[in-house]
């Protein structure tokens, strides 16, 4: 496979039937992307989750798409939210980590990197977020700003899910630009919003983008104590401090909320007479954490590492596609990343993308069941750098390199970069070269995602 870091632009609009840019408002599609935290492969049953109640999610996966080979552009929360965001590689934005919530210049610049979700503003969309934001505290990259009409949620990587309180301790739960107090379960409240909007949006085409805290820690279910009080010192992480039946319990409920709410949304969509015209995605940010992997075994399925990681367990997750009148029921295995949503959103409503994108559009994979084009997959984090093209793979970390073959060994056994050394220095030129064009003009030009210091533990959210 010949590889290819140049720009690639959306692919030309399908004769979908779903209609352009000139369209009635009220024959526009609607879209809801539902963004889990933390959930690996296996986070759900459709995709081998075990003791867990998703009946509606099921329900998407047995008559929408389902997509076995999707990844996010990142093993953590900020990068792959850019890359949803802006349709291209989070390196492209000097973003190569997390947004980490200290400094207030630090998150995606609207004016500098403005989301598609304005593009979607200008073509009629009612747009709306409900969850997690982690893309700056500052107030000039409130989501507001991207293109959202309504912003309800947190800003930074996690929060007590009953008292609201982030990491520090401090109350981190905003109505657009403005911070309250509100009383309630996260998860229940953001799914409460969701459906609200959907009722405010009736007439009008929506793009609602959902974007859960669960399954990140802390680890917390409907009723549980809060951990975070704003007095007494802040945890961090409460799972190290569960019981495995415990830990099991709380994951099942978290889960299983985020389950109800689709549910809710879906009866309110019928109620409209509007789930044929909405097209519903659910997918994840980034692989499950290690203690998630190992007292909830099985999180990431049978793949290789988790969180924080270039191996499958830390970037593969559950997909599913629903829009039953334009896409049949199947399962594809065709390569897909998070910064694929933003051409595909956008393909499928009818606006057209002006930009030059690293992603591509997937409704032909979703619409027609048609092969994507070719193309080779890169990756960095703090002190990792990766590559797949076709089925190899490579993973480097530190000074080590990694070589594998995913059609024979998909859980990342075995090392072959002994036995292939030409392959394995071939494929390190080609992702050094596309660190080097990638970050070009960033502050991270001229250095190397190898050499970086990884970050603490406990910072990485």
């Amino acid at each position: 496979m010949k590889t290819s870091i140049k720009l690639i632009t959306a692919l030309p609009i399908l004769a979908l039937g779903i209609g352009n840019q000139k369209t009635e408002a009220k024959e526009k599609p609607n879209v809801i992307l539902i963004l889990a935290d933390d959930m690996g492969y296996s986070g759900i049953t459709a995709f081998g989750g075990m003791g867990l109640s998703t009946p509606a999610i099921d329900k998407l996966a047995a008559e929408g798409v389902v997509c076995t080979n999707f990844h996010t552009n990142a093993p953590v929360c900020s990068p792959t939210r850019v890359s949803i965001l802006t349709g291209s590689y989070q390196q492209r934005v000097g973003l190569n980590s997390i947004y980490q919530g200290k400094g207030v210049e630090d998150g995606l610049d609207p004016e500098l990197h403005p989301s598609f979700v304005k593009e979607l503003k200008k073509g009629g969309y009612k747009t709306g977020i409900f969850g997690k934001w982690h893309l700056g505290i500052n107030p000039r990259f409130n989501p507001v700003y991207q293109g959202f009409d309504e912003f309800r949620g947190f800003l930074i990587g996690n929060i007590d899910m009953i008292s609201h309180r982030n990491r520090m301790n401090q109350l981190d739960w905003w109505h657009n630009t403005t911070a309250y107090e509100e009383e309630g379960y996260a998860t229940h409240l953001y799914n409460k919003y969701a459906v609200e909007f959907i009722k405010e949006s009736k007439g009008k085409p929506f793009f609602l983008y959902l974007t859960h805290g669960a399954i990140h820690t802390p680890i917390q279910a409907p009723g549980d104590l809060p951990i975070r009080d704003g007095v007494n010192p802040p945890i961090y992480d409460n799972a190290k401090d569960l019981t495995d039946a415990e830990y099991h319990r709380r994951y099942r409920e978290m889960v299983k909320s985020i389950d109800e709410g689709l549910q809710l949304m879906i009866d309110e969509l019928k109620k409209q007479g509007q789930l044929e015209n909405t097209l519903i995605i659910f997918t994840s940010d980034n692989g499950a954490e290690a203690i998630a992997d190992k007292k909830y075994f099985g999180a990431n399925g049978f793949f290789n590492g988790y969180k924080n990681t270039l191996y499958e367990g830390g970037i593969r997750v559950p997909a599913i596609f629903y829009h039953p009148k334009s896409m049949q029921h199947h399962r594809t295995n065709e390569m897909m990343l998070t910064m694929d949503l933003m051409p595909t959103i956008l393909e499928f409503c009818g606006v057209e993308n002006k930009r030059k994108i690293d992603g591509i559009s997937l409704l032909p994979a979703l619409a027609n069941n048609k092969p994507l084009p070719e193309r080779d997959i890169f990756w960095a984090n703090v002190g990792w750098l990766g590559m797949q093209s076709g089925d190899w793979k490579l993973v480097s970390k530190g000074n080590t390199a990694e070589l594998f073959n995913l059609f024979i060994d998909p859980k990342e056994q075995h090392d072959l970069s002994s036995v292939y050394p030409e392959r394995l220095e071939n494929m390190k030129k080609s992702a050094n070269n596309w660190w080097i064009e990638v970050t070009k003009g960033t502050k991270f030009e001229g250095t190397s995602p190898l050499n970086m210091d990884l970050y603490p533990r406990g910072a990485a959210e």
